[in-house]
């Protein structure tokens, strides 16, 4: 057991102290984290292209300080052709090279990738700033790619002083249950207002006296390039009296959230919210009861 102390004058060369010493006096006093009120707090945003950016900031690891007082950027490694992958934007302290500096760290390629884990070893540990989520083929990151992981104080969190961190980690984790539950609850909907209406128009066809026969027309085609719209092609279309389902790979869309209907008659088209990726499959349905 060794019983250390400071700091106090020197004389003649009795009082010397080194980093690990100078450091330790922020034990206890300072967690680990990115500071939340300096400069862009590290926060990562999506550049050009492949690129995204560091903000300035700075933060504190193992009571080693780091400070970026300019933007960083970082390219990202090449999709792969065929599977999706994982990119965590760390800030890792490495004790044996001596430096703390900001580090890229890429998930296996695979169809549902695993994000990558954080390194807590006796010699480096890594703290998490995001997790991009690169697809496959992809060429450019967009923001809605980039998950922010800061306030997550499993794998970052933000610096407090004097008391214990905040632990914010089951709050995150509670809007990222959350996230993934709206988006179940809207496959559900969906699902709900094709029943509904194959339902009445059952119900309508077994109550008319008349004759009637229900005009239905599909288009399937699969995007030879990246597109945010895509004519519907159905010359008899009529926004009035036509009812229009639009699916990407089998997956049914609103109107009016993920797409809304532009033009008029057989110059009709979808306009997406989003840019639909090349390779993609979008059908299209058009629905209309003709009476006599």
């Amino acid at each position: 057991m060794a019983v250390t102390y400071g700091f106090f004058n020197s004389v003649n060369g009795d009082r010397k102290y080194n980093a690990d010493q100078m450091s330790s006096y922020f034990d206890g006093l300072v967690t680990d984290g990115v500071y939340e009120k300096i400069g862009d707090a590290l926060i990562v945003k999506a550049g050009t292209g492949m690129q995204v950016s560091i903000g300035k900031g700075r933060a504190v690891i193992r009571s080693k300080w780091f400070d970026n007082d300019a933007s960083y950027i970082i390219n990202l490694n090449p999709a792969h052709a065929t599977l999706n992958r994982y990119t965590a934007i760390c800030l890792r302290l490495n004790l044996e090279e001596r430096k703390i500096d900001f580090y890229m760290k890429d998930s296996a390629d695979a169809t549902t990738p695993v994000k990558p884990a954080m390194e807590d070893s006796q010699t480096v540990k890594e703290l998490c700033l995001a997790y991009i989520y690169v697809k496959r083929r992809v060429t450019e990151i967009t923001q809605a790619d980039i998950t922010d992981t800061r306030a997550n104080t499993q794998i970052c969190g933000w610096v407090t002083g004097l008391i214990r961190q905040v632990d914010t980690s089951q709050l995150f984790l509670q809007w990222q249950d959350a996230y993934e539950k709206n988006i179940a609850e809207m496959d559900e909907w969906k699902k709900k207002q094709q029943d509904s209406f194959d339902e009445w128009f059952r119900t309508l066809t077994d109550q008319l006296n008349v004759k009637t026969k229900l005009y239905d027309y599909k288009k399937a085609i699969t995007l030879e390039e990246d597109s945010n719209e895509i004519h519907i092609g159905d010359n008899f279309y009529n926004q009035d009296d036509t009812v229009l389902y639009a699916n990407i790979n089998g997956i049914q869309l609103v109107e009016g959230v993920d797409y809304t209907i532009e033009g008029i008659g057989a110059g009709s088209y979808l306009k997406f919210k989003n840019i639909i990726e090349t390779g993609n499959i979008i059908e299209i349905r058009t629905m209309r009861s003709i009476i006599g």
